[in-house]
């Protein structure tokens, strides 16, 4: 009888051996979604932001006001074909949500949907591909928001990943004139919704975040001419916007602003320019004074805008608290124009569900202007927003929220108040 039960034993496991090796293996696939910029339709309060839930972090969450619906995106930086999406929900869970895709993050394609979710820890098989994915909650399952310890999205990247061919920025590298892409300029030959445009981009194979510049009140071209280089020689393709009239208010200049991305996009799309093929869909937009003001306005009123830098911003009687896309506030601590305590500040605190980064340096109104100020660290603060927010490029972040930034932020005769929403 021992015998008989010995064999056994050894058929069971050579059966079991051999169903193991006849198994396919299962497809490979990455966490892609941790520390990838986050985005949400609200925050309940400041200390569970859309970023604590693709923050690796089990104990910190992200949760929304208490209504439907309510959503949470992550930009992965670059197309993925997924396969599996985990929701780790606190006690406040979706009872319907779905699980969506999109290349631009405004068109949605649905990969999974359910109306009879009971919360806890889900995974689940997907099968879709997209540079935004979303957990888009429909029917909360308690009183409260919805609430997410964790928001996992795996599969694997397509094409070329964030920042490919950018090399690992360092603090003189950031700090110089020109970064390591060699750059060739470009003339709008007929602007539509704007008066003039020049762009600057990079040479090198490549697609690339575009970024919109808006002069201020009587400015031209000249007002941001320092900064169109700077950013196309670290992977962007930057159109440097002259105004229909020197007077053109901040609202039309927002406008102008959504005209010139609009036109920026089709010219990556058009063959028969040096720009095509080099536009990848994602905006950023950079404003002085009341280019500032527009910069709030086109965040504000265009999807298409994902981040955005105002400079000694000027719009009276504006509320920007509905802007969620993330936000850097450069100003001038002796502006008598549009003093950050007048305008930005403001702005700042009331935009309760952006992440926000608020500097100001010595300097009057011109303080960002060409010319004016200190460029070597203005550039690198910009070229560090946009390289994280637009490409998702993590290698930049520690110039804003680590130890890299310390220098500059403890520095007394280089910043006078500085705000951060840090981590990012």
């Amino acid at each position: 009888m021992t015998a008989l039960i010995a064999l056994a034993t050894v058929i069971g496991l050579t059966l079991t051996l051999l169903t193991a090796v006849a198994r396919p293996a299962a497809a490979a696939a990455d966490l892609l979604s941790q520390g990838k910029p986050a985005t949400s339709s609200s925050t309940e309060r400041a200390s569970t932001p859309a970023s604590a839930a693709v923050d690796g972090d089990g104990g910190t969450r992200w949760s929304s006001t208490f209504s439907d619906p309510q959503w949470l995106t992550v930009d992965l930086g670059a197309t993925a074909t997924l396969g599996q999406v985990v929701l780790h929900w606190e006690a406040a869970y979706a009872r319907a949500f779905r699980i969506q895709t999109s290349d631009n993050g405004i068109t949605w394609t649905t990969i999974h949907s359910t109306t009879t979710s009971t919360g806890g820890m889900q995974t689940l098989a997907v099968n879709g591909e997209g540079r935004y994915v979303r957990v888009h909650g429909t029917q909360r399952g308690t009183p409260h928001g919805y609430s997410l310890w964790e928001f996992e999205v795996y599969g694997t990247m397509n094409g070329t990943p964030p920042g490919s061919g950018v090399p690992a920025p360092t603090t003189a590298s950031l700090e110089a004139t020109d970064g390591p892409l060699t750059t060739a300029t470009y003339t709008v030959p007929s602007p539509s919704g704007y008066g003039s445009g020049t762009v600057t981009y990079p040479t090198a194979s490549g697609t690339y975040p575009g970024v919109v510049l808006m002069p201020g009140y009587q400015g031209t071209q000249q007002n941001l001419r320092w900064l169109a280089p700077r950013l196309a020689s670290w992977g962007f393709v930057v159109i440097n916007v002259g105004t229909n009239t020197l007077t053109d208010d901040p609202t039309s200049r927002g406008r102008q602003i959504t005209a010139a991305g609009t036109q920026l996009l089709a010219l990556g799309r058009a063959p028969g320019n040096p720009i095509s093929g080099k536009v990848n869909g994602t905006l950023g937009a950079v404003g002085h004074s009341m280019g500032g003001g527009g910069v709030m306005v086109a965040l504000r009123d265009d999807p298409r805008f994902r981040a955005g830098v105002p400079t000694a911003p000027y719009l009276p009687n504006a509320n920007f608290s509905g802007v969620t896309d993330p936000t850097f506030f450069l100003t001038c601590q002796s502006d008598p124009v549009a003093h950050g305590n007048t305008y930005a500040v403001p702005w700042y605190n009331s935009m309760s569900q952006a992440e926000k980064l608020y500097i100001e340096v010595p300097g009057d109104h011109l303080c960002p202007m060409t010319g004016y100020g200190d460029k070597a660290k203005q550039g690198k603060w910009i070229v560090s927003f946009f390289s994280h927010w637009l490409r998702a490029d993590t290698r930049f972040s520690p110039f804003l929220c680590g130890p890299p930034r310390d220098a500059d932020k403890n520095n007394t005769s280089l910043v006078t108040h500085w705000m951060d929403t840090c981590p990012f």
